[in-house]
C-alpha cells in the first residue's frame, strides 16, 4: 500500500510539472504595454489563446513562480512559528519545541534567500567559485552549502517528519519533485520553477499534516511526544 501511494504521488508530481510547464504552449502574448482600454489601465497584456480567442489582462494577473515559493515558504514558517508557540504555551515536548524552532527558521531564511536572491548575490561577488570542478555558477556552490544543515536537520528529526504515512508519501513526492528540479536546473530546462512549486507545496502539505496531529495530541496530552505511526 505504502509503494504504491508512493507511487501515485510520484506521477502526479511528474503530471504537475509538465502540466505548468506545458501550459504556455496554449497562449500566446501577442502584445504588451499597451493602454488599449478607454481609461488609465497600466500595462495590459494582449492573449491569444489557443488561436482562437483573445483576452486583456492586467500586468498583477501574471504571477512569478518565485513570488509562489517564496509565499509557500512563509506560510510553513508562520505555520511552524505558531506550533511552536502553542507547544511552550502548553508546557509540550522538548524536542518537537526545537523541531518547529528549527523548521521556521529554516523556512523563514529560504523564503528570504527566494525574495531577495540571497545565494545568487553572493554568488555574483565569489566568481572564483565558478572555477572549482563541475561547478558552472558559483551560487551553485552557496546553494549546496546551504543544503547541508538542511540534510542534517531532516537526518535529526526523520522520526518526526516521517511519523504517519501521510507525511511520508507527501515528503517523499516533496523529495522526488526536489530532485527532479535539480536534474532540470543542471541540464538546463525550464522545468525547474514549476517543479519547486510542486515541491513546495507538498512540503507545506506534510507539515499541515504534522501541525495538524501535533497540536492535538499536545492539547490532549502536554507531555507527550512525537506521534508514532
Amino acid at each position: 500500500m505504502r509503494t504504491r501511494a508512493l507511487v501515485g504521488i510520484g506521477a502526479l508530481v511528474i503530471a504537475a510539472g509538465l502540466a505548468m510547464l506545458a501550459l504556455p504552449s496554449f497562449y500566446e502574448v501577442v502584445d504588451e504595454g499597451r493602454d488599449v482600454r478607454p481609461y488609465d489601465s497600466g500595462k495590459v497584456y494582449e492573449i491569444r489563446i489557443a488561436d482562437r480567442v483573445t483576452v486583456y489582462a492586467a500586468e498583477e494577473s501574471r504571477p512569478k513562480l518565485d513570488s509562489i515559493t517564496g509565499s509557500v515558504l512563509v506560510a510553513l514558517a508562520t505555520a511552524c512559528l505558531i506550533a511552536l508557540l502553542v507547544l511552550r504555551a502548553s508546557g509540550g515536548d522538548a524536542r518537537l519545541r526545537l523541531f518547529y524552532a528549527l523548521a521556521a527558521a529554516g523556512f523563514a531564511l529560504l523564503a528570504l534567500d527566494e525574495f531577495f536572491a540571497v545565494h545568487e548575490t553572493i554568488g555574483h561577488n565569489l566568481l572564483p567559485l565558478a572555477d572549482l570542478p563541475g561547478v558552472e555558477r558559483p551560487d551553485d556552490v552557496i546553494f549546496a552549502l546551504l543544503m547541508v544543515p538542511a540534510l542534517a536537520f531532516v537526518y535529526a528529526f526523520r522520526d518526526i517528519l516521517l511519523e504517519t504515512r501521510r507525511t511520508r508519501t507527501l515528503f517523499g513526492g516533496a523529495l522526488l519533485a526536489f530532485a527532479l528540479a535539480a536534474l532540470s536546473d543542471i541540464a538546463g530546462l525550464a522545468a525547474d520553477e514549476p517543479l519547486e512549486v510542486v515541491c513546495g507545496a507538498l512540503i507545506l502539505g506534510g507539515f499541515a499534516s504534522l501541525l495538524a496531529t501535533h497540536i492535538s495530541i499536545c492539547l490532549a496530552d502536554p507531555q507527550a511526544g512525537p506521534a508514532r505511526p
